[in-house]
């Protein structure tokens, strides 16, 4: 018995309906899982009590106001004080390092008020930096820290002597 065309024609529509099916990737038959994974603990926005908000500071030590910024004493920022602005100064400043026995300007950056220099061995800056009443002179190591001492200390009571 040969077959027909006409009874080919539901034998392929039912194969195009499995294929559809299967291809489909089953979500017709089960239920959505998202609505599950949206109700979970994880999914909630998290809540601070409001005693954890802030740090309790009633017992801390206040900073002292003359401290400033760069971690620098009080009594050395006194003694590195300078009349007028840093931007006034700043030529002035440049003009004593170059004046200066064994001073090398590695570099200069005139927006940020600093040299960069070596003395007796050491390489650091040398920053002025508007300050309420006037501007400061200080010399930071290479981790931004002030320094104090050492060759530092001595170039900036030259550079002071000169000013």
């Amino acid at each position: 018995m040969k077959s027909t065309p006409r009874q080919f024609r539901p034998m392929m529509l039912v194969a195009m309906v499995v294929t559809l099916a299967a291809t489909s990737g089953c979500h017709w038959f089960h239920r959505d899982h998202k609505s599950a994974y949206a109700q979970s603990p994880e999914n909630r926005p998290l809540e601070v009590p409001p005693d954890l908000n802030l740090p309790d500071t009633a017992a801390a030590i206040p900073m002292p106001a003359s401290s400033g910024l760069g971690g620098g004493n009080a009594m050395a920022d006194a003694g590195n004080q300078l009349a007028g602005s840093a931007t006034s100064a700043y030529p002035k400043i440049g003009a004593a390092l170059e004046s200066i026995l064994g001073v090398v300007i590695n570099g200069r950056a005139e927006a940020l008020g600093s040299f960069d220099v070596t003395y007796q061995g050491e390489s650091f800056l040398v920053r002025v930096q508007d300050r309420a009443g006037g501007s400061r002179l200080m010399a930071l190591s290479a981790d931004g820290q002030v320094l104090t001492g050492g060759a530092s200390a001595v170039l900036l009571a030259a550079i002071k002597a000169k000013l």
